[in-house]
């Protein structure tokens, strides 16, 4: 289209693409020869870069705007959050590596999805997770937006691509048979990790990345200065089996770490234990994640009557709602609270 009036306008407007840019606008000109003449000028002006339009930049492979983002990530994240950021980006820059970041649609994000959700885990041999895949879809977006922010792009494939409905995560509450079975079949460090989150409650990172200056034993407690919010940063107090084991892991290791790689003393901190954590279950025919050692602390927290205000700062939460998806009654506990209403009422009859 090149000139038109609109309803109820008098003058004629100008509509046309420039370099792969709408450019719309009045002429201001009623005189449809007179409008001609000014459009065909503000064209020359647009080809001469003087107005409007900034010349474009070539846009780069999706390979080479991740590498970009993910430096970025490094300086402006915290490490835990940018090393979740860079595993995301495994997946995403085998399926977009070389393909320009201008040329991706919503159409091909959306293929990606579909294509992930057929594929299987290395590790655990069963198909990739909505919660995976949403996880990378998060990551390519933020990388769109912040090409758009560049104005690298001009518009955002991702912008309209909706994260997939997950299902409510299923967390296993450990018996006490199981942990005796675990804690007696893992190798170390994997031992005293989880010995430490069923007794504190901690997060993995956090027992991870615990120094020797983080931990006070005279005083009974360690103190957590990463997190992933600010309730996260917190004093937790210890259990007498949390203190023991704190205090052989001082004894063992000169350096800072209590638990550094490969349990070797000088190394930096240990990144992650799923490797062993999955030997271990495997073996003694269990299925549960590490993390459900923090949701059994909860749990057993809960049915020893630990109030969930005073729950929700031990686990470094930051409201109580996060806390009621941690904590898992079990049934006999259901069941007992239900005898309790039962004896109330009748007592109220008589």
């Amino acid at each position: 289209m090149g000139l038109y009036k609109r309803t109820n306008s008098k003058f004629w407007w100008m509509k046309f693409t420039f370099d792969g840019e709408l450019v719309q606008r009045t002429t201001k000109c009623s005189n449809k020869r007179d409008a001609m003449q000014i459009e065909a000028a503000f064209r020359h002006e647009l080809a001469l870069g003087r107005i409007g339009i900034k010349p474009k930049r070539d846009a780069p492979v999706f390979a080479d705007a991740a590498k970009d983002f993910l430096d970025w990530s490094k300086v402006e994240r915290s490490e835990n959050t940018h090393r979740r950021i860079e595993f995301s980006y495994k997946p995403l820059l085998q399926f977009f590596g070389k393909v320009r970041v201008n040329l991706i649609e919503g159409k091909d994000i959306e293929n990606y999805i579909q294509t992930r959700r057929r594929q299987k885990s290395r590790k655990t041999k069963t198909f990739i997770t909505r919660e995976t895949v949403n996880r990378e879809l998060i990551a390519l977006k933020m990388l769109f937006r912040r090409l758009m922010d560049n104005e690298v792009i001009s518009k955002n494939p991702a912008r309209k691509i909706k994260q997939l409905s997950e299902n409510e995560r299923q967390f296993h509450v450990i018996t006490e048979t199981e942990e005796k079975l675990y804690l007696m079949a893992c190798e170390q460090p994997l031992r005293d990790v989880a010995s430490l989150m069923v007794e504190t409650g901690l997060r993995c990172n956090e027992v991870y990345q615990l120094r020797r200056q983080d931990v006070s034993l005279e005083e009974g407690y360690l103190k957590v200065y990463k997190g992933k919010t600010k309730s996260s940063v917190r004093r937790v107090h210890l259990s007498d089996r949390a203190r023991a084991v704190l205090s052989y892991r001082a004894s063992k290791f000169a350096g800072e770490n209590l638990f550094p790689q490969n349990d070797v003393d000088g190394h930096p901190a240990t990144l992650t234990l799923n490797k062993s954590h999955l030997k271990t279950v495997r073996k003694l025919g269990l299925n549960f994640r590490l993390y459900d050692y923090r949701h059994t602390f909860a749990t057993r927290a809960v049915e020893s009557g630990t109030d969930l205000l005073v729950l929700s700062s031990i686990l470094g939460h930051s409201n109580l709602k996060m806390v009621v998806r941690y904590a898992h009654p079990s049934e006999t506990l259901k069941a007992d609270a239900i005898k309790r209403i039962e004896k109330r009422k009748a007592k109220a009859a008589l």
